[in-house]
Order: structure tokens, then sequence, then C-alpha cells
């Protein structure tokens, strides 16, 4: 649970050799008294180490009181910040460092930033908090940070290595916005990474719900095919609502090959609820390099054979893929010919028994490339309902029109052109192939795509120069024997 703690914000002093960070705790005898002592003083409720209240969106609450108190015997300025919250990766609510005000820290009003207190004098500073209109219902877990600021101790560590502390209190502030909790923790993915310490696997999870969860707990369980690697409890803690979390496991004797694979399992109890993982992750050659660096195994060694075996049978499995799928389009695209040959039969054997003429209007695009659903929606707005609309796999559209000679088909064909101009704003090439009782389209869907050349526009016998062809045919028809 929130509550008030002093927080220690570690700084590295480097010497000219000393390239890596470094964070640990000072000795117990580099410890002494804070210079200043907190306590909070809550509006209502029973006095705590924390802030813990209710409060409705557009309302201002005042939180209570925290009293701030010198130890020392000259005068001391504190800074009172509020802050934002997180989650520890470990589990446990943390707050931020003292800097941009962000999130529920922004409801926050604390009074001046900047407090000078008398040699061992006090001050009481007065909190109070207003929670925006349109707040969704939910716990808000902020902080208020107070720091006094006292020349950092610093304690020399090892060679030209120093630590530098600084003391600071952080108060947890807990809002409680009235309405529906969801529960909600999701573990995400994990990875797998080379620091410093060793070989360490990190369990990223989220609180994605809108309550701050208590008694958090779980376990995490990595393995190397029936290897077990690494096997750690998780909690119990504190998970606060809207935070992320990194959980790591160190492997210290673990020196992996690149491409080693582990599973990852874990899983999170909260309440009734359990929130569960099972991912598999690689070590990847970033990582065995690094591990390399510091002594480890050679980055690719004893695995560069076999990465070049299983690269060469992926490369192998894609191209049979490639060439699976092709031959998957040729054979959908012949089956939609033959279904189209069968229903041009059909419609040339009704139209002999009906004694009607039947003609074909093939819509090609001027520009080389195939129609496409667009251009067959308009088509079915300009046709009647007795017509029928087919595809010539990798041609054009066929539009079958029953009771229709070739003169009223030309009619429809401009009609067709000009409707789609204007909307469209395209060229189309139509071309009339009587069916019936001519038939001149027994190679009509042997024919190639826009092989005809718009004639003459002075030609005589041409219905529209620029988008319809009907005079060859009828010189065919001409010269054909009766």
């Amino acid at each position: 649970m929130p509550s008030i703690s002093p927080g220690r914000a570690t700084a590295l002093l480097a010497g000219l050799l000393a390239l890596a960070t470094l964070i640990a705790p000072l000795p117990a005898r580099a410890s002494a008294r804070p210079a200043v002592t907190v306590s909070v003083h809550p509006a209502s409720g029973a006095s705590g180490s924390y802030f813990d209240l209710t409060a409705r969106p557009g309302v201002p609450v005042a939180v209570g009181t925290v009293e701030v108190r010198s130890t020392v015997r000259r005068p001391l300025t504190v800074l009172i910040d509020p802050v934002g919250s997180l989650t520890s990766s470990t589990l446990g609510s943390a707050y931020k460092i003292r800097g941009g005000t962000t999130g529920s820290a922004a409801w926050s009003d604390v009074g001046p930033r900047r407090v000078l207190l008398a040699p061992r004098g006090t001050r009481v500073i007065p909190i109070s908090v207003a929670v925006p209109d349109g707040t969704r219902a939910g716990d808000y877990l902020s902080g208020v940070s107070v720091q006094a600021l006292t020349k950092p101790r610093t304690q020399r560590v090892k060679g030209n290595v120093a630590i530098a502390s600084v003391q600071r209190y952080a108060v947890g502030l807990l809002v409680r916005v009235p309405g529906p909790r969801t529960p909600l923790i999701r573990l995400t993915h994990a990875i797998v990474k080379r620091e410093p310490a060793g070989t360490t696997f990190y369990v990223f999870g989220r609180n994605a719900g809108n309550s701050v969860l208590q008694n958090v707990s779980g376990n995490i369980l990595i393995t190397r095919g029936k290897h077990v690697v690494a096997r750690t409890q998780v909690g119990p803690g504190t998970f606060v609502s809207g935070t992320s979390i990194a959980y790591p496991v160190l492997a210290p004797s673990e020196q992996p090959r690149e491409g080693t694979a582990y599973r990852v399992r874990a899983t999170m109890h909260y309440g009734p609820r359990v929130a569960r993982l099972d991912q598999y992750v690689r070590f990847g050659h970033r990582d065995a390099v690094r591990q390399e660096q510091f002594g480890g195994p050679e980055a690719g060694g004893g695995s560069g054979i076999w990465g070049k075996v299983l690269l060469i049978a992926v490369l192998a499995l894609l191209a049979l893929a490639v060439i699976g799928l092709v031959a998957l389009l040729r054979r959908r695209r012949g089956g939609l010919r033959r279904a189209t040959e069968r229903l041009l039969e059909r419609a040339i054997a009704d139209a002999g028994v009906k004694d009607e003429p039947l003609t074909a209007l093939l819509v090609s695009l001027a520009d080389g490339t195939e129609p496409g659903s667009t251009l067959a929606r308009m088509l079915a707005r300009r046709v009647r309902h007795s017509d029928v609309i087919l595809r010539v796999p990798g041609r054009s559209l066929v539009v079958l029109a029953h009771g229709t000679d070739v003169g009223a088909a030309a009619a429809l064909a401009a009609e067709i052109r000009k409707y789609v101009v204007r909307r469209a704003n395209g060229a189309l090439v139509v071309e009339l192939v009587p069916l019936w009782p001519d038939r001149l389209g027994d190679d009509l869907l042997l024919r190639p795509a826009q092989a005809w050349v718009p004639p003459a526009a002075d030609r005589a016998d041409v219905f529209d120069a620029d988008s319809i062809s009907v005079d060859a045919l009828m010189r065919e028809r001409d010269r054909s024997p009766e």
C-alpha cells in the first residue's frame, strides 16, 4: 500500500576509467539523521502514513496537511512537489522524481513549492485535490515529495567510483473516484537480455484496469528444453493502476549460444483472477555479442552451420509456398474461365431456342489494366435486369445483352461509356460481338485484351469512333457464306 518512506536518489560520480553504471545502497555508517521529519494529518479519518480519500470530479477536496520539521540548527530550504506514481519492477508502489507534473499528480495543490524552515522550525503544508470534470471512475495514486536541500552525502566505494545520495520523503495520495471497478492485469510478453550481472529475462505486465491492486502474487518459470533455467516467486506486492512493469529474472550461470530458445511461463494472481503468459523467447545476436564482450562464448559460435541450414530450409519453404500460391491462382482463374464459357454457351442456346438476338459488349479500360469491381458496379446500374455481366480473367468485363441486336447494343455502349467517363473520369473501350443469330463470338474468350484499335472518325459505319467497334464485325458478317 502507498506509504510514507524516505527515498534515496543515487547518482554516480565516476573517475576517468569508470564506464559502467553502479547502483548500491550506502553502508550503514554513511546513514545519518535526516535533515527533516514528516508527519501526515488527513483532513478526516484516522491518522496514517498516507492520504486516502474519495473525490468527485469538479468538486475540490481538502486532503489534509503535511507537517515538516527541521532537525538541524541552521535555516533549511525544503522542496515540496506533487509527483506521479509507478509500480516498481518487482511490484510495490513507488514515486517518480520531482519534475514535470503529469497525470493525477497535476490535481494536487501543495501551495509554495519552496519553503524556508527556521533552525529546528516546523511548517504545516495544506494539501488539496481538484479532480477534473470528465474523469472516469477508478483509483488514482500520486504522491507529495518532500526533499531538503542539503549537500549530498558522498561515499567512496572503490577506486575512482563514489556514490552520492540525498534523502527524499514521498507521502502517498490515493484518490478514489466513485464508480465501478474493473481489475485487470495483462502479461503482454517476455524477452531475454544480456545484462552486466548476467543473462536476464523480463516479463512485461500492465495493470490495465482502474483499481490499485494489492497482494498481487505469482510465479515465473523459465526452461530450456527439459532443463529448468530459473524459477522465482512474484510478490506479494502492489500493482498501481495504469502502470507497467518489466519483472526481472536473473540467471547468472546461463551463458546461451546465439539463437538459444527458452520457454517463459508466468502467472499473476489478483483476487480470484489470474493473468497468464506462455511464450518462447530467443537469445539474439546483439545480446550474444554483448555476452562475448563480457567474456562469454563467441557470438554465433557453434550455431553458424545450423543457422545456415535453417535459413536454407526457410527459403525452400517460402519458395514452395510461392509456387503453390501461383498454382492455386491459376487454377482459380481457369475455373472462372470455364464457368464463363458454360454461361456463354447456355445464353447462346437460349437465344437460339427463343430466336431472339444476343449481343456481347466487351468492356475494357483504355490504359490496359484489368477492370475492377468498381466498373462492374457502374455497369450494373446502366444495364437491364435481364442482362448478365461476366468477367473474363485477365481481359475485360462482358455484358450479355439479351434480345438486343448490334444497333441497339451500340446505343447501349455509347450510354455506358458516357456514364463511366462522367463519374470515373476514365476512358473505356467497348467492343460489340453478335452472338445470335450471327455467330461471330465463338472465339470471344480467346481474343487478346484490347486487341481492337478504334477506327478513324470519318468512317460512316462506326457508331462511336472513340469507344465502339462495329464495322469489322459487319464486314466479317457480309463476307461469310450464307
